[in-house]
């Protein structure tokens, strides 16, 4: 065999270790894809809540807090506070639990983890209440753990 057929079998075989090597690579990458799109779907994609009747404001809750700071709603007129709780109960803080509550109104419900609960109730009087919860992260201390519910006239 001449020295010019062995440097050619010696780069032929750099080719198909590289070959295989991107090949290997590319499918890592591709698991390791599949596995993260698994992981992520269900923070991502949240099935919708079924309908229920009534004036409705869903209010969702993690460790990072309300997705919803400010609420509208009129006196005099039922309302049903939906509480869905995103976390699990792997959380150490809370066991993922989260509560929506009003003293002044004296209201509070509270969701458990990866789950919702409702309260409805009728506001009676105007005026801007501070709604919290007081299951974790700091409890009402927490700027990130409370909103502002109106009621208006």
């Amino acid at each position: 065999m001449s020295n010019k057929d062995h440097k050619a079998r010696i780069l032929q075989r750099q080719k198909k270790q590289r070959l295989q090597r991107a090949i290997a690579f590319g499918a890592i990458v591709v698991g390791v894809l599949v596995l993260a799109g698994f992981l992520l779907k269900p923070v991502l994609f949240r099935a919708d809540l079924p309908a229920i009747a009534g004036q409705v404001i869903d209010v969702a809750a993690d460790m990072g807090g309300f997705d919803m700071k400010l609420i509208r709603v009129k006196a005099g007129q039922p309302v049903t506070i939906r509480l869905r709780s995103l976390d699990n109960s792997h959380h150490t803080d809370g066991g993922g639990k989260h509560q929506w509550a009003v003293d002044e109104l004296g209201q509070s419900v509270i969701a458990p983890p990866e789950g919702t609960n409702s309260i409805t109730f009728t506001p009676d009087k105007p005026g801007t209440y501070t709604f919290y919860c007081d299951i974790c992260c700091g409890g009402r201390a927490n700027p990130t753990m409370q909103g502002t519910l109106v009621v208006e006239a």
